[in-house]
């Protein structure tokens, strides 16, 4: 049913939670599956926080730490598809928005699904001004989406 899936992740719990439905979904209909992270959610990534110290003197920029941590997060997230992960794309987005991406190359690329948590690791304060990227793509994607908890 699902031949393209477009999993967004941000490390969240219900990230993690979207991407084991992706993995579930992928065996079930040997699905291309693109993994995506965009650094420009703007927020330092929680496992650097406990060395504040080593951050400013391992990176010359925010922006190697954005691009490091959404790496790894990219490749953990890949390892949940064990030995189907050949049939998985990360791609790690360093100019813009997720929301702005997804509905861009939705349609573009011809996914048939997009699946992504249903809240990130925002504060409750910037997801009322701000919104969701949950929210954003259900309204404006042009295929299924799945939000999971």
């Amino acid at each position: 049913m699902y031949k393209k899936i477009l999993l967004a992740t941000d490390g969240s719990d219900h990230a993690h939670n979207a991407a084991e439905k992706a993995v579930e979904f992928q065996k079930i209909w040997d699905s291309e599956v693109v993994i995506i992270h965009s650094i420009k959610d703007n927020r330092v990534p929680s496992e650097l926080y406990p060395n504040i110290e080593t951050l400013y003197s391992k990176y010359s920029s925010i922006e190697e730490v954005y691009r490091e941590a959404g790496e790894r997060l990219l490749n953990k997230t890949k390892k949940m598809f064990g030995e189907n992960k050949s049939s998985v794309e990360t791609r790690l987005i360093e100019n813009e928005p997720p929301g702005d991406y997804i509905r861009r190359v939705v349609e573009r690329e011809n996914f048939d699904l997009v699946i992504l948590g249903s809240r990130g690791q925002h504060s409750k304060v910037k997801n009322v001004l701000l919104g969701t990227v949950s929210s954003k793509v259900s309204k404006n994607a042009p295929c299924d989406v799945l939000i999971v908890k």
